[in-house]
């Protein structure tokens, strides 16, 4: 994407829209006043975050405490697409100076270590299952038999065929790389995600860098503790996922990880989802 030498501050809204600062449209949905400041009001008043470019480099303006996750999100789509060399964090509340992060990645973490646990258990929650629970009849039951039979080998061929016959393609492939990074190596088209353009666009990026950067965090980590102790691990999910389309989706399911390696060496991580457990973690999930 290519950027003039300087842009007027983008709004990223609480629904994950995008605006320009001074748009009349958006000026008459909030009833604001003519201002040459509405991107700071906005910010912190409505939890708005503000982004602009300056030259290669971005900066972002947003407060820390009352920031919207789902404007959050979307500023971080569009932080991944700017690619700037710098980004400054720009808070508006007085207690908490600016930061200048070196590459969209490191705001993006910074900002997530910054929000992370404020309202993430409000949309997650998860329930350890033993393995041991598993009806004889599971998908997940036969699947974990696949891997025991394999050794904790990845047989291309025998887990893509189970996937398609028993669990309708509802998994994810997780590839470890050099760089002890966790990449989207396949997606089962089965999954049900709203925005089917995310199965092209989300392959061969590091898990982290998908919409809703707080829950895939929390996936990346979960799944680096499965591929640490090389043991399957079974788990309830009721989860509320941000699609920048779609604003909060609920998402009800029961996800076995499996380790595995490849005959070159490779590590990669299984993971397989089921519906057999409808199991209401949360009364409601905001």
């Amino acid at each position: 994407m290519m950027h003039p030498r300087r842009r007027e501050w983008l709004l990223f809204d609480d629904r994950g829209e995008t605006w320009a600062a001074q748009s009349p449209e958006l000026q008459r949905r909030l009833h604001c006043v003519q201002d040459d400041d509405v991107p700071t009001g906005l910010v912190r008043n409505l939890g708005f975050v503000a982004g602009r470019t300056l030259s290669n480099n971005a900066a972002l303006r947003l407060h820390g405490e009352l920031v919207s996750d789902v404007a959050l999100a979307a500023a971080f789509y569009w932080l991944s697409d700017c690619r700037p060399a710098r980004v400054l964090i720009d808070f508006v509340e007085p207690s908490r100076p600016a930061e200048v992060c070196t590459s969209a990645e490191a705001a993006i973490a910074r900002l997530v270590d910054l929000t992370r646990g404020r309202d993430f258990n409000r949309h997650v929650a998860e329930q350890p299952c033993s393995i041991n629970d598993l009806p004889a009849g599971s998908p997940l039951r036969g699947l974990l038999g696949l891997w025991a039979s394999n050794s904790g080998g990845f047989n291309e061929e025998a887990y893509f065929e189970y996937a398609a016959r028993r669990l309708l393609k509802r998994f994810l492939v997780v590839r470890q790389n050099l760089a002890n990074a966790l990449v989207i190596d396949r997606i089962g088209d089965g999954l049900r995600v709203p925005e089917r353009e995310w199965f092209k666009s989300a392959l061969g990026r590091p898990i982290e860098e998908q919409p809703d950067t707080p829950y895939w965090r929390w996936v990346a980590r979960v799944q680096r503790a499965a591929l640490q102790t090389n043991n399957p691990v079974l788990s309830d999910i009721d989860a509320s996922i941000y699609w920048p389309s779609r604003g909060r989706v609920r998402r009800r399911y029961r996800r076995l990880l499996l380790p595995c390696t490849t005959r070159e060496g490779t590590r990669l991580l299984f993971s397989a989802n089921s519906s057999e457990s409808r199991i209401a973690l949360r009364g409601q999930v905001a």
